[in-house]
Parts: structure tokens; sequence; C-alpha cells
């Protein structure tokens, strides 16, 4: 069939999951971590690596066919829609990818985080109202964002890099194991609403391992936007039908806040760290909270330092608590001065170091956690370009609702985009740009690309990314193995910056025990191990330039090269 006629043709024990978040619930509780990806893949003219077989087989599809990695990864994060419902798609509230395009030896920072609606206002919010519901929505940035990079520098068309999504989305996609745990234990935020329960609970139930299930709704939409372009969503028959929806359900969402929004070119923040340059999104990212911590510990000579090791994890731990403190007073979507060149200098490193105490913690005691509906995909094509992409719905499967008869499942950005306390530097505003925890991030030497790497995880990406960063960079492991290792984290529930007596420090199975009495006698309170997110990354071998794939196995992470 022809591409233009093809668009425009019309488990077991899952009960015991019932209730639960999802985003972690593949836990590292066994000597051997779960999901499809064991060792790094490597090839020479492209790799894709994406928290879902499907996602990542769609992307490699469009570098067979001669296009580039923007157009991999924008056919990537489409299939994602489908085959990842639960974590992103174009409901979803936004990300931000960073490219390097090697013609022009440079990276560009793309932010496409939605906005609050003009109407909305902090005292009609509850925890709740934010968290599911038709006010819970804020505007969807992730199809423009899409749209705006593959205009910019794919190859190929919207027809071209949405193919794989409508197939799977027409012909349904089989239900993993994983898959079928993040349904499970969302079962009663998806039967609240008419219309979801329909898409993702045939037959009254959540699908189970093994089956087969169609998206149809969605597939029609995905053929409109791909013959119309993305006008159609922000100002024509599809967003009309959202937001018509919505406002018989009580929302507030309307068509000029979707036609008012636009994605921002963005200069990226950069830092230098183990002879390499970083690059990252400036705030609302909390790239610069990563940098941060990455420059206080390269001042300990980290290369020296075993990562499994007492001595690293106290002063990992150490160093993420003052950055995310930093995060916590000055981090926010908003239009501020926000002093990034202080927060992310060796000197405020130098001046953040001599605050920690080489055998006594800080405090951050203990409290449950909730996960988040995020993911991560990367890319680098045979040209020596790279992308790394981060977008989110906010929570397991976003607001929890289908629009209608579109097939798009809406974000709940108002939930952890904003914080409702009045004061805050990151409080809800009309019109306001959400803060998106998502880290993305590039690595060069010189001119010469090495890595393209993100998480997903709520406020354990900055900590997840600048781990397995250390790991590549300082002690030579391979980009899989990084990604799969295990991780220690601080965090907290409610998708808040993790400092204060709410926080949670934990340890993933894995590290010596003589580490985790080590911390506790030093005054870390461990909690057992909760979300670690899910990292996918891609690197170039610094002599071949061969091309090598990770990803998480916490998840359905799956990478593939050719």
């Amino acid at each position: 069939m022809h591409r233009r006629a093809f668009i425009q043709t019309g488990l077991a024990g899952a009960s015991a999951l019932h209730g639960q978040q999802i985003g972690d619930l593949l836990k590292q509780d066994s000597p051997q971590l779960e999901g499809t990806a064991h060792r790094a893949v490597m090839g020479r003219n492209g790799v894709v690596a994406t928290a879902d077989q499907q996602g990542s087989l769609a992307g490699l599809r469009m570098l067979m066919k001669g296009g580039n990695a923007i157009d991999a990864i924008v056919a990537a994060a489409a299939a994602l829609n489908v085959t990842e419902p639960y974590m992103s798609g174009i409901g979803g509230f936004g990300g931000y990818m960073m490219i390097y395009m090697a013609n022009e030896r440079k990276v560009f920072a793309l932010d496409m985080m939605g906005t609050s609606p003009k109407a909305a206002r902090r005292e009609q919010f509850t925890e709740l109202n934010c968290d599911e519901g038709p006010l819970a929505p804020i505007v969807p940035g992730s199809l423009k964002g899409w749209c705006e990079a593959l205009s910019r520098f794919g190859t190929m068309s919207l027809g071209d890099v949405f193919e794989p999504a409508i197939e799977l989305a027409e012909r349904g996609f089989v239900v993993t194991r994983y898959d079928a745990m993040s349904f499970a234990a969302t079962v009663d935020k998806l039967a609240k609403f008419p219309s979801t329960a329909r898409v993702f609970l045939p037959g009254g139930k959540p699908p189970r391992m093994g089956q087969v299930l169609s998206q149809r709704d969605l597939a029609r939409t995905f053929r409109r936007i791909a013959l119309e372009g993305p006008e159609v969503f922000y100002q024509g028959s599809v967003g009309r039908e959202i937001i018509e929806f919505l406002r018989r359900q009580g929302g507030i969402l309307t068509m000029e806040d979707m036609a008012a929004f636009k994605v921002r070119w963005r200069d990226p923040i950069t830092t230098e760290v183990l002879g390499h340059t970083l690059y990252g999104m400036p705030p609302g990212s909390c790239g610069m909270t990563m940098f941060q911590a990455l420059n206080i510990m390269d001042g300990f000579h980290p290369r020296t330092l075993d990562p499994y090791s007492l001595e690293f994890a106290h002063l990992w731990l150490e160093s993420m608590k003052l950055a995310l403190l930093d995060d916590e007073r000055h981090n926010t979507g908003r239009d501020v001065e926000i002093p990034v060149s202080k927060l992310i200098s060796k000197a405020h490193a130098a001046e953040q170091r001599a605050k920690i105490n080489a055998l006594r913690a800080g405090g951050f005691p203990i409290r449950p956690l909730h996960m988040v509906g995020t993911t991560s995909l990367a890319a680098a094509d045979r040209w020596g370009n790279m992308v790394a992409f981060t977008q989110s719905l906010v929570s397991g499967f976003g607001c929890g609702v289908v629009a209608g008869d579109t097939g798009v499942l809406l974000n709940n950005g108002h939930r952890y985009g904003f914080v409702l306390d009045a004061g805050h530097i990151n409080v809800l505003e009309a019109g306001q740009r959400a803060k998106g925890v998502m880290s993305p991030t590039l690595i060069l030497r010189g001119s010469q690309p090495v890595m393209a790497v993100g998480a997903a995880g709520g406020y354990t990406i900055p900590q997840t990314v600048g781990q397995v960063i250390t790991k590549y960079l300082a002690h030579g492991y391979e980009v899989q193995q990084a990604i799969a290792s295990p991780r220690m984290m601080i965090n907290r529930g409610m998708g808040r910056v993790p400092v204060g007596n709410e926080a949670v420090t934990y340890l993933e199975y894995g590290f010596p025990e003589a580490t985790r009495k080590g911390l506790e006698a030093r005054g870390h309170r461990l909690a057992p191990p909760g979300n670690a997110g899910g990292v996918q990354g891609v690197a170039f071998d610094p002599e071949s330039g061969a091309l090598m794939g990770g990803a998480d196995p916490r998840r359905d992470g799956h990478a593939i090269a050719f």
C-alpha cells in the first residue's frame, strides 16, 4: 500500500496490584533485573533506545529508510503514545528535547512544556482535582514539539513518521507483562471515566499479558494530524472535540489556550565534567540541579571512588541534597530571573562541597512515594546527529480522561507542573508554563558526540541521569551496564522536590551490605527501595564512531541498532 493511501484509509495475579501506583513495578529485588534489554546493542548506521520495543522499532524503521535521528525520535515518540499509553502521548503536558546536529556542530534545546489555562485560579484547585478529571489538564505541548523538531531538522513527513503509530493503534499491540501490571495497578482511575474505560478496560477488565489492544480512535486522530498538520489539533476540529468534551465535564481549557500555545527554542546550559561538556535544558528542567550535583562531586575526584562504596554513596547523596535545596528555592517554569550561571558554576560547587560533613548525613527521613507517567528516549544516526528527549503525561495515565472519540489521553499537568502553596517560586498562575523535572542531556568531547541520555521518574531523574553519566565517564561502564546497574535515590511523595523531613533515601538492591550499614551509621535513614526511574541512552565509540544503545530493564526498555 502506498504511504498516502495508508494515511487516508479509514496477566495472572494482576488483581493483587489493584490500586498501586505505576512507574517502578518491576523492582530490582533479585539477582537479575527483569526486562528485555541485557547488553548494549551496537551498529554503524543508527540506534534508538526507548522504554518499549515497538517504540524503538518505529524509530529504527525511519533510520533504515534513510531518515535521521530526529525523524527516528518523533516516530518513536508517536509509537509510544500507543504502546506505552500510561507514560506519554499527544495529550501529554510536553517535554524537553536536546538535539545535536553534526553538520552545524551545535546543540539545540527545544522546550515544549504546556501552559496552564487562562481561566486557571489557584483557589479552584485541590490535590485531587489536580490529579484526576477534567480540571487537571494543561495545554498539551508534546505534539507541537514533535512537529517543530521534525520541521526544522527532520527529513521525513508527518505521514512517514506517524505510520508505525497508526499501524500499532489500528491493528493493536501485544500487551507485555509490564503493561498488564500498569493497567491493573490503575484500574480504579481508568474505570472512573467511561470514555477511558472503553479504550483501556476492554470487557470491563484491564488487558492481560499477551492480549492485543487496539486504539482505533487514536489511529484516526493520528491520520487527521498527518494529513492536516498540528493545526488541526491546536486550532481545528480535533482540538474542538477535545475542548468541547472537557467543557461538558467541567473543564476550563479553551481553544484560545490551545491556539496561543508556542514551543520555545532555548539556549542550552553547559558545564564541564570529567573532561567532557554536558549540555542540558535551562529551568524549569532540573538540568541545572543535576549539573550542580555533578560539579560538587567532581571536586571529590569520582574516578578514584568505587561507585558502590560507602564514601561515594555518602558524598553523592549529600551533594544531591544541596542541589535539590537550590532547586526548591529557584526552579520554576515561570518567566523569572534564575541565577543559573551561579548555580552551575565551579565556585558555587566549591562552596556547596565545603558544607558536606564527610562522616555525617543531613536530615531527610521517610515517607511513601507516588510514581509518575514519564518516558525518555534517545537516538543517533550515522551522520553523527543525536537526540535525547523526555516527555510526560505527568502521572500514570495522566488525568485518566480520554477525550471522547479522539482517543487522546490527557495529561494532569496541574498535578506536578505547579505548586498550590501561595508564595512558592513555582506557584500556579494562569497561562504559566509548567515546570518539568525532566533532564535530557547531551555529552560532547570537543565537537565529537559522546552520549545522549535521559530518564523518567519524577525527582529521581536528575539523580539517575547523573549516576549513569558518572559511571559512563568516570568508570568506563558501557551504556547498558551504566543504565541497568543499581542506583541510589532521594525522593519525596506527591511529586515535590525531595527536601526536608518528608524525603526518602534508599539504595536499590545490589549495593554491598557494608555500604548500607555504613550509611545508616552516618545518619542516613534508609527506606525500602522505591521508584528508580527509567533511563535510556545512546553513545558513540570514540575511535570507530560506532553506535551503541542501552535501555532500562526496570521497565520494558529496549534499544535497537543496525
